[in-house]
């Protein structure tokens, strides 16, 4: 700072303010800070919108249980035009399996499929209908032209709760330990399920005291190539399939 040499003497030139070295520091500060935090709120929206698009995107059973992973959830509508079915223990009640699922509801489940042929039925023990029935059925990509697909639809026990859970649960219990089995309970529509390689085993019970009891097998098999030509997985179409068949099932197998 220049000094006055005595007193009356010049007055000391003008000096022009200084400029603090922490203002542009502070304003850099500034600057990047509000990056930051434009960065992270646009990062939280963005993150807020994919988990409620993820959340959208995954098809919910009608019980609230999200679908299984890999499998195609079934249409928005479930059609029925067969008729329901109310059965008990005598076997003389029972459906006959090849009426079980009709040509329209297997066409408006997998809007892919046609129907080929004739159905084909098969007794059991003392029943006097079919209890296994198998149709064929023309799928896109089969490997085969000439070789459909088979939806096969099996009755294994029908009649009080108790007893035909107990052949379920033991059933379940025997295909646990060993691979290609999968728990699907509370996972496709009915109230308990699980998976034994390309089979769906389904129960069923109504909400009546009385209701009866529903154990039966759904397999869609097929033989087909996925779009990069490599060969899929056998039970590629029961999953693909087998949550629309099932609702519709769901529907017939009443407790009216």
């Amino acid at each position: 700072m220049y000094q006055q040499p005595y007193p009356g003497g010049p007055m000391p030139p003008h000096e022009p303010p200084r400029r603090s070295k922490l203002k542009p520091i502070l304003g850099w500060l500034g600057v990047v800070i509000g990056g930051v935090l434009a960065t992270v709120a646009a990062s939280y929206i963005v993150d807020e919108i994919n988990k409620k698009n993820d959340k959208g995107d995954k098809p919910v059973a009608e019980n609230g249980v999200a679908f299984p992973d890999g499998y195609t959830p079934p249409p928005g509508v479930a059609f029925t035009d067969g008729a329901k079915f109310r059965a008990s223990g005598d076997t003389g009640t029972w459906p006959d399996a090849c009426t079980m699922l009709s040509d329209k509801e297997i066409q408006n489940a997998v809007p892919d499929a046609s129907i080929v042929g004739s159905r084909q039925g098969r007794k059991g023990a003392k029943a006097p209908r079919n209890t296994e029935c198998t149709v064929q059925i023309k799928l896109p990509n089969l490997q085969d032209a000439a070789t459909p697909g088979k939806l096969t639809m099996t009755i294994k026990a029908i009649g009080d709760a108790a007893p035909v859970k107990d052949v379920y649960e033991k059933a379940k219990a025997d295909a646990a330990p060993y691979s290609g089995f999968e728990d699907l309970a509370n996972k496709l529509f009915v109230q308990d399920a699980f998976r034994q390689n390309g089979k769906l085993n389904l129960y069923k019970q109504g909400a009546k005291p009385d209701s009866p009891g529903y154990y039966v097998v759904l397999e869609v098999s097929a033989k087909t190539k996925d779009s990069s030509g490599a060969d899929e997985a056998p039970d590629t179409w029961t999953k693909k399939a087998g949550p629309a068949l099932v609702r519709v099932l769901n529907i017939k197998m009443t407790d009216d």
